[in-house]
């Protein structure tokens, strides 16, 4: 197995828009300068993974809601931030490894004693499982670590997936959720952390107010969000969730696509003639101004 001690991971498997959605994560963390190893796990043909990852890996097993967790399957890393393939990067990732480090497991969020999540009455569920609260999350970013503690929660989380109909949570489209497997599994096996929700590592842009200001043009991620309080946000990753029906994150994958085939038809430190002419025009400019000697 290749050896790579940090890695980020994700799996784009089934339709080709999956595929596009995965490539605007590499681009992103590329444009950004993360060097982090990437690595995919894809079945979708006809793009050029190796361009944006540095390991790239056809499935091993049939599909699960627990992919992503999946990493220590295809490589010898240490540690694994491994993200949804509709996320994009606007910060470089190495500060969530050091932050986590030392944590056999991570989740973002907070924890929840009543209301509802995944279509269930949280207090049902907790009665139903013999529990006095569960990790609320989205799992659109999740951080694990080599380790027999972490080995023994994924294989809970996978007793869990065999047996979704019983958790007393509703699915998701069609299959288990991935969240509820891990919350589950946390609580049953006292393995992993909660990190608050304010780190800004992940956000989906849940309780937005206002606009949502983004553009991988200017590596501009922020917006205000209403959810335990109003708050400034400006994510290191933004995963679109709900946000994939919507044009302002398909305007960043063309953006991004865009970019991508400048790079290719221009040298490095390209000029323009009308940046030259321009060049020209001001400095005849400043020149009369006695700006230049």
């Amino acid at each position: 197995m290749p050896e790579a001690p940090r890695i980020v991971f994700c799996v784009a498997t089934g339709k080709s828009r999956y595929g596009e959605m995965a490539m605007g994560l590499g681009r992103s963390l590329s444009l950004i300068g993360d060097d982090l190893p990437r690595a995919i796990v894809t079945d979708i043909p006809g793009f050029d993974w190796n361009r944006y990852f540095d390991y790239v890996y056809e499935p091993k097993a049939p599909r699960s809601a627990l992919d992503k967790l999946f990493a220590f399957d295809y490589l010898d890393a240490d540690s694994v931030y491994a993200l949804d393939v509709d996320c994009l990067g606007f910060k470089r990732l190495s500060p969530v490894f050091d932050y986590c480090r030392g944590n056999d497991f991570v989740v973002q969020g907070n924890w929840q004693t009543e209301g509802t999540w995944h279509g269930s009455d949280v207090g049902d569920v907790l009665a139903k499982h013999d529990l006095d609260r569960i990790p609320k999350f989205n799992g659109g970013a999740l951080y694990y670590e080599r380790s027999k503690p972490f080995e023994k929660l994924l294989a809970e989380m996978k007793a869990i997936e065999r047996d979704y109909a019983q958790t007393g949570f509703g699915d998701f489209r069609g299959n288990a959720s991935e969240e509820v497997c891990v919350a589950l599994a946390m609580m049953r096996t006292g393995i992993g952390s909660v990190i608050p929700d304010d780190t800004n590592f992940m956000n989906t842009g849940a309780g937005l107010i206002g606009e949502l200001h983004m553009d991988v043009r200017s590596n501009t991620c922020r917006f205000l969000s209403r959810k335990e309080r109003v708050r400034f946000v400006d994510p290191y990753v933004f995963h679109a969730s709900e946000y994939c029906n919507f044009s302002i994150y398909w305007r960043q994958l063309e953006h991004l696509r865009k970019l991508e085939r400048y790079e290719d038809r221009t040298p490095p430190g390209y000029r323009s003639r009308w940046f030259k002419l321009r060049r020209s025009i001001e400095r005849r400019y400043l020149k009369l101004k006695g700006d230049l000697s």
